[in-house]
């Protein structure tokens, strides 16, 4: 199985300037786990519910905090084409839970964790 065969298509996009406030309501109204942050249209990091949920453990007024301050600015992406072991493999070695998937520089999907076991599962049961 391929990561083209499990990814999600319609990948969340948000501004570097945004803040977790904006990130949690998106995430909450459009049932996502995660965003690719972007500043002037290019891809500069990742925020995903741990980010939020950090800063919530933390106490900081959500609405104070900017997504450039929490996001993680290495991002980790895969071929589509790639099997789902490889992403599994790719996500252990990075610790990462969610790669972005890349085709000709542009990002057509994500992967996560979860899409890569509920694959497993489903094909084993």
């Amino acid at each position: 199985m391929k990561v083209k065969d499990v990814m999600v298509k319609d990948v969340e996009t948000l501004d570097i300037n945004s803040n977790l406030e904006d990130v949690l309501r998106n995430f909450v109204e459009k049932g996502h786990g995660s965003a690719v942050v972007t500043r002037d249209n290019v891809k500069v990091g990742i925020v995903t519910t741990w980010d939020v949920l950090e800063a919530i453990a933390e106490g900081d007024d959500l609405s104070e905090v900017k997504v450039w301050e929490v996001m993680e600015r290495d991002l980790v992406t895969i071929s589509p084409e790639a099997s789902i072991r490889e992403a599994a493999t790719k996500m252990v070695t990075n610790v990462v839970w969610r790669l972005l998937v890349e085709e000709d520089d542009e990002i057509i999907g994500m992967v996560s964790a979860t899409d890569i076991l509920r694959a497993k599962m489903a094909k084993r049961y």
